[in-house]
C-alpha cells in the first residue's frame, strides 16, 4: 500500500511533500541530540532551503521560521512546516488519491 501511495504522489508531483512529512515524523522521534542535529541539517538542505533538491511548497514566513528553528533543533522545530505540508496533502492530493485508479484497484484487491 505504501508504495502505491508514493506512486500516486509521484504522479501528482507531490512526492516530495509526502517524503518531507515522513522525514519530519522520523525527526520528531530522534533519540539523541546528535541524531536530531544530523536530521535537522539533512531536512533543511533537502526540503526547506530555497532551491533544495526536493523543495516543498512552504510560504516564506514558515520557511524562514523553520530554518531559524533548525539552527538550534528541538523535537518541535518542524511542527509548523509539517502541519502546512499535511494540509496540502490532505486538501489537495488525498481527495484526488481517493478518485485514482490506484486507490480503486486497492479497494478491489481488499474484497
Amino acid at each position: 500500500v505504501g508504495s502505491r501511495c508514493l506512486e500516486h504522489s509521484r504522479s501528482e508531483f507531490s512526492e516530495e511533500n509526502l517524503q518531507f512529512y515522513l522525514a519530519c515524523e522520523q525527526y520528531k522521534h530522534s533519540s539523541n541530540n546528535f541524531s536530531l542535529q544530523r536530521r535537522a541539517k539533512e531536512i533543511g538542505s533537502t526540503y526547506i532551503k530555497p532551491g533544495a533538491p526536493r523543495e516543498v511548497n512552504l510560504d516564506s514566513k514558515t520557511r524562514d521560521l523553520s530554518l531559524q528553528l533548525l539552527q538550534a533543533p528541538s523535537h518541535a522545530s518542524l511542527s509548523l512546516a509539517q502541519k502546512r505540508i499535511f494540509s496540502l496533502l490532505d486538501l489537495d492530493c488525498y481527495p484526488r488519491f481517493l478518485q485514482s485508479d490506484i486507490y480503486l484497484s486497492l479497494l478491489r484487491e481488499a474484497d
